[in-house]
């Protein structure tokens, strides 16, 4: 039986697990990570898991999800942003199999998790999904009939930067009115300082807010809510998939929202012509990691 080295760098723990093609997690390693330390760190973390989790098993492919617009073709970084810094232009797969004379695959880690999905979660069985997770950004995976959607430049996907208002608020990208200056869970956090004396630094205070029914922060999710919509009817309108599936770390807070705003979708005037199947995430912080290893048995087999 083949087996995968899967692997998911996060901001501030990397995760590893060896993989068998039947979808069995058979050892799992995390170690701290810090990405503002440079590629070096972030290289030197993967080596490590690498290191101790070869020794249990004959591995046949080594995956892993990365931040930054991925060319599949070269492993290598196309862009990154200043998150982790000096990662565009990093040759991942080059190095790594440099190093470990293992056949290594490589792709963004949006795209990776939609591939959790797809094997062993929400999207079991689907040929069309848009994967969205919803985080300290937002990004995603698109797949349309039965094909993994990257784009000429490795930019498709990127949908936290589609723009929902012009001239809104100020995204980091330089572009204004960005999705995710609306619905991350960075964004919740910003607007609710904005309009609060009583500020605030994590998502987890933010819904802690709500559950105590804090006018502002019932605001702030209300609009949320609104533009969170806004922009799951528009994908509809663009991508058409069998299901959208919602992940990330605020998917953990829908019983806050998740509700609304499935009455406001299907209150829309879309929903004439179809309301768009709209479903959780269901692995959770796993889907990372059973996504690049799907993604390792794919390229053994010669899959596309």
């Amino acid at each position: 039986m083949k087996h995968v080295i899967a692997i998911d760098i996060g901001g501030t723990k990397t995760i590893g697990a060896i993989i068998n093609e039947n979808g069995e997690l058979l050892d799992s390693i995390r170690i701290p990570t810090n990405p503002k330390l440079g590629p070096e760190n972030l290289m030197k973390s993967l080596f490590e898991i690498i290191e101790q989790l070869r020794v249990t098993k004959e591995i046949d492919c080594i995956a892993r999800g990365s931040a930054g617009r991925i060319n599949t073709d070269t492993g290598e970084v196309f862009f990154a942003s200043d998150n982790i810094p000096g990662w565009t232009g990093v040759k991942i797969k080059e190095i790594v199999e440099s190093k470990f004379k293992i056949k290594t695959v490589v792709d963004n880690d949006c795209k990776v998790t939609g591939l959790g999905e797809e094997w062993k979660g929400s999207a079991i069985g689907k040929k069309s999904y848009v994967c969205i997770a919803l985080g300290t950004g937002i990004g995603a995976a698109v797949k349309l009939n039965g094909e993994l959607i990257h784009g000429c430049h490795w930019s498709a996907g990127e949908l936290g930067h589609m723009t929902l208002y012009p001239n809104g608020r100020q995204c980091n990208c330089g572009l204004k009115g960005c999705f995710e200056q609306y619905c991350s869970g960075t964004a919740l956090v910003k607007i609710f300082n904005e309009k609060s004396e009583n500020k605030i630094s994590t998502g987890y205070e933010f819904f802690d807010l709500v559950k105590d029914k804090n006018e502002i922060a019932s605001l702030v999710l209300d609009n949320f809510i609104d533009d969170l919509v806004i922009a799951i009817l528009s994908l509809s309108n663009i991508y058409d998939p069998e299901v959208f599936i919602l992940g990330g770390g605020l998917i953990d807070t829908k019983c806050y929202w998740w509700d609304k705003m499935i009455d406001k979708i299907e209150k829309s005037p879309l929903t004439s012509l179809f309301v768009p199947s709209i479903v959780p995430a269901t692995l959770g912080s796993k889907a990372a990691i059973y996504g690049a290893a799907y993604l390792g048995f794919k390229e053994l087999n010669g899959d596309d």
